[in-house]
């Protein structure tokens, strides 16, 4: 029995149509379908009058880091084994902030910044997920 799946690959659709044959399913064709339109606006010029004023724009400055202070993130999913910081501590860069073990192995986290202990999401025996925030650091 064929059965005919729609695949996008670059912004590219393609009809693959696969039959199986015993245990392994064998691609049999395929073909390009109609790629999807890209589209872009083109800016539109913009033509000051006579009378007006052209005005500079100022170079944009970078933005601000978040007002509430670095966050550090679980770079895997895994247990904290334990907490070296508390809220309020002074950290520097290169300090060991937690352990956290993932596949049976211990990772310690270090910091990557300067400042002060904001908040401790986290404690001992807990669970982290991949991203998740378990310290901030303003």
């Amino acid at each position: 029995m064929a059965r005919k799946f729609r695949v996008v690959i670059n912004n590219k659709e393609y009809i693959v149509e696969v039959e199986e044959m015993g245990s392994s399913p064998i691609v049999q064709s395929i073909r390009p379908a109609v790629e999807k339109p890209q589209i872009a606006e083109k800016p539109q010029p913009v033509q000051p009058k006579k009378e007006e004023q052209v005005k500079v724009e100022q170079a944009k400055q970078p933005a601000p880091t978040k007002v509430g202070g670095v966050e550090v993130k679980a770079p895997m999913s895994g247990l904290i084994v334990k907490v070296h910081v508390s809220e309020g501590q002074q950290v520097k860069r290169g300090q060991k902030l937690l352990v956290l073990e993932a596949m049976k192995m211990e990772n310690d986290i270090i910091s990557e910044h300067e400042g002060t202990v904001l908040k401790v999401l986290v404690k001992e025996g807990d669970n982290v997920e991949t991203e998740q925030t378990m310290l901030i650091i303003g």
